[in-house]
């Protein structure tokens, strides 16, 4: 295949027997999943009429989907903050941070790395496929060969340029040098604070901090993306011409159009440290539509067509990549109509509604008329397929009903929250803050995610970095007490309502070396460190809870620390208000489940596996 520079052939496969054999596997995982891709129901022989309606070509059939995987980025970082615990060993992971650091402009720079309060560590993420410039992305942090640190707990990531590398011969096999590893472009950076062990944010209170391994680590959202990271949709052979690839690109952009606007304002709300005039030189290398034209997708040759996400479908790219292979082929005017009309009756057929809805929706702006008539039938399911679909399609006549199934349908609830908070209007905005105070845990903690991923000028959920350990909310002071802490994305604890405080008594071990105590008629309550060394560190704070958390950091708790704390807290019923995490959370169920079920009355509102109150 031609047209792409070597450095990019570790994610675009130069062979395109290679591209087409992965995106053969591809697409039977979806299929076996039944989530990305569900498939259409074929229609029955006897309806020959509806069959002869139906029959539009669409992008779909003539096109596979490819690098479905990550693309792997890493790095050699330094890891600052660290109490006596670190080493950077002597060797070429040192020499390639010895002038990444100098590049920095950073000064002693053989001080710092010989420091035993910091330690030389390798860094490592992937950016999924249908990622934008600005995603974040989790990091898993580890240490060389021949390192002697101790424990990376309390450790924060200094900034870490992330790149992608590749052998040698794998970039050009006629190459007859040795096959060493080569680096490629910066394709992101990241830095954070570690949470040590892989389940060291949840360990219970038996295990503690302790209990988990201290020799890596994770950082949630700690990376961020300074590309554009397309699908790529694969032209099957029949279909392999410059005509058919630029006519796929041609249909994306005509339904769909990147909102180049809202995205530049939601990178500017996230306070990137990305060099945009680097950034887009990458993006033209990578061979990205032009930023600020609107275009999605675009032809790369007569092989490959790649589709960008756009701004509406940040958060369920799967969505909008099984949309758009429903986009149907210039068909004549009559066909489109038949097709239109056939999709309109079926959308009020609950059986039905989940398909003709996503068919629909990849008609674009013309369908709105149809889908806002979805929205006054009697089935619950049909009324929510409308409602979804009209909330990527940029239309917010459905965001009522969206608000009133995620209260009332458990199984539809993940759907709902994640609709209304791809729009970004005042309209969902008040729902998720409604919904903030609802009686159902689920939903107030669901939407509560839904309204932070938004860009939200509210300062209480943007939240306030407490020290470098994590993000601390507080919303909807008028609604009952509640605490949330996240043990995925982000570190972050959500206090909701008011009235959120310890009950004394209490007495109770945070980590390895806290404890919190307050006697019955108690005011204020006394946090203390005991430190290795054999000395004690001790403070007073009010009984609120954003109070004990602030003083438990400022005597050098971390995230784990906090945690802990919330649990035992908890289990001994020493708060004014009950302590849940991220398995609160709406889960999802797939679109297949959703259609084999449409005629079961009682499915959509079962809480089985969907709730946890």
């Amino acid at each position: 295949m031609t047209g792409f520079p070597g450095w990019q052939r570790c994610f675009v496969p130069s062979r395109l027997p290679l591209l087409l054999a992965f995106a053969g596997l591809f697409a039977a995982l979806l299929a076996t999943a039944g989530c990305l891709h569900a498939p259409l129901t074929a229609v029955p022989a006897t309806d020959s009429e509806r069959d002869k309606d139906l029959d539009v070509r669409t992008i779909g059939e003539i096109t596979e989907v490819a690098n479905a995987g990550p693309l792997a980025v890493s790095g050699v970082g330094l890891v600052t903050g660290l109490s006596g615990t670190g080493h950077s060993p002597t060797g070429e992971f040192r020499g390639m941070l010895e002038n990444e650091l100098r590049k920095q402009k950073v000064e002693h720079v053989k001080q710092l790395l010989d420091s035993p309060d910091n330690a030389l560590v390798l860094v490592s993420g992937g950016i999924r496929a249908g990622a934008r410039k600005g995603d974040t992305f989790d990091l898993e942090i580890s240490l060389p060969p021949g390192s002697k640190a101790t424990s990376l707990a309390g450790g924060y990531l200094q900034t870490c340029m992330l790149r992608n590398y590749e052998m040698a011969k794998n970039i050009n096999p006629e190459y007859q040098g040795g096959n060493k590893l080569l680096s490629g472009h910066i394709f992101a950076h990241g830095s954070g604070l570690i949470l040590v062990g892989a389940n060291a944010a949840s360990a219970t209170s038996e295990e503690g901090v302790e209990g988990a391994e201290v020799r890596r680590g994770r950082i949630w959202s700690g990376a961020t993306s300074h590309i554009d990271r397309p699908f790529f949709l694969v032209m099957t052979k029949e279909a392999k011409s410059a005509r058919f690839s630029n006519a796929v690109a041609q249909r994306i952009n005509v339904m769909f159009a990147d909102d180049a606007q809202k995205r530049a304002q939601l990178l500017k709300s996230q306070n990137l440290l990305v060099l945009d005039e680097m950034t887009e030189k990458l993006n033209r290398q990578f061979g990205t539509p032009t930023p600020g034209t609107g275009n999605v997708a675009g032809a790369l040759n007569k092989d490959v067509v790649q589709c960008n996400v756009p701004f509406a479908y940040r958060f369920n790219p799967e969505r909008y990549l099984r949309v758009a292979r429903l986009i149907p082929l210039t068909e004549t005017p009559e066909q489109m109509s038949r097709y239109r009309l056939r999709l309109q009756k079926m959308v009020l057929d609950p059986q039905e509604s989940v398909r003709a809805a996503l068919r629909l929706e990849a008609l674009g702006k013309d369908s709105v008329p149809a889908l806002k008539e979805g929205l006054k039938n009697d089935q619950p399911l049909v009324k929510f397929c409308c409602a979804e679909s009209l909330a990527y399609l940029g239309n917010v006549s459905g965001c009522d009903t969206l608000a009133r199934m995620a209260e009332d349908q458990p199984a539809l609830r993940h759907w709902c929250l994640l609709a209304l908070g791809s729009l970004e209007e005042s309209v969902p905005r008040r729902h998720l803050a409604v919904m903030l105070g609802c009686p159902h845990t689920q939903v107030r903690c669901g939407a509560f995610q839904a309204l932070r991923q938004m860009d939200d000028s509210d300062r209480n959920l943007r939240g306030a970095p407490v020290g470098q350990a994590f993000w601390l909310h507080t919303v909807a002071p008028d609604s009952p007490p509640l605490v949330y802490y996240a043990t995925r994305q982000r570190p972050e604890i959500v206090l909701f309502g008011s009235k959120v405080r310890l009950a004394p008594p209490a007495k109770v071990l945070a980590g390895p070396e806290f404890t919190v105590t307050a006697e019955p008629g108690d005011e204020r309550c006394t946090i203390s460190r005991f430190l290795k060394q054999g000395t004690i560190a001790r403070r007073q704070c009010s009984l609120q809870l954003d109070d004990v958390l602030r003083t438990l950091v400022e005597l050098g708790g971390q995230y784990p620390d906090a945690i802990d704390l919330l649990n035992k807290l908890s289990e001994r019923r020493c708060l004014t208000c009950p302590v849940c995490n991220c398995s609160v959370l709406p889960q999802e169920v797939s679109v297949t489940t959703l259609a084999e079920n449409a005629r079961d009355p009682e499915f959509l509102s079962r809480p089985g596996d969907t709730a946890a109150e």
